[in-house]
């Protein structure tokens, strides 16, 4: 989208710049082209904004996904520790 955007400012400046280059540009066609230009920046603020949205809703999923990751180990480590226990206390009980 931000590629699209770009190449669509690039071609309104170029066309902007030509037509005022060459001289031959009338007063419309010059509004046009600022009107174009306006869009364009406004089409890539709103491009910017919704990729910082996207970059914070990112970093978000990967803190939970951290926290998430975090807790697995820890019920992990739990269930590897009553494991051991349980396995312990079976052992006793056989030899006994």
């Amino acid at each position: 989208m931000s590629a699209k955007i770009a190449r669509f400012t690039t071609v309104a400046l170029a066309a902007m710049f030509i037509a005022l280059g060459t001289g031959c540009a009338s007063q419309t066609e010059i509004e046009e082209i600022r009107s174009m230009a306006r869009e364009a920046k406004g089409a890539a603020d709103r491009a910017e904004r919704t990729a910082k949205r996207a970059e914070s809703r990112a970093e978000e999923a990967q803190r939970q996904a951290e926290q998430a990751l975090s807790a697995a180990n820890a019920a992990q480590a739990c269930c590897t520790a009553n494991t051991e226990k349980l396995n312990r206390m079976f052992k006793k009980s056989m030899t006994k």
